[in-house]
């Protein structure tokens, strides 16, 4: 069941390696199921980083890669794989990491 709304943004112009937040544009918004398996606490240069990874189930799209991310309930997440659903061909999914 597909009952999550979620943004997909893409790199915009002149977008470089730090991706500043004006430098996205958004693809446009889908429905998504979004499941969060696992999270983790770590601490980076003595403050704690709390890492979010979650699986988004989409309809299947050809154009969605690692460079762009997903805006769920006001969060950005990094697109780190897309993969085909091995049981459906109609639907894929977005391995997504969330750092805050």
């Amino acid at each position: 069941m597909m009952n999550d709304r979620i943004t997909l943004q893409r790199p915009g112009p002149g977008a470089g390696k730090l991706r500043a937040p004006g430098a996205w544009e958004s693809v446009g918004s889908v429905w998504a199921h979004v499941l969060f398996p696992s999270g983790a606490e770590v601490v980076r240069a003595g403050g704690e980083v709390s890492i979010v990874k979650c699986s988004i189930r989409i309809r299947a799209r050809a154009d969605i890669d690692t460079s762009w991310r997903v805006l769920f309930k006001g969060k950005a997440y990094d697109i780190e794989s897309a993969l085909p659903d091995g049981r459906d061909p109609r639907f894929m999914f977005l391995v997504c990491k969330g750092v805050s």
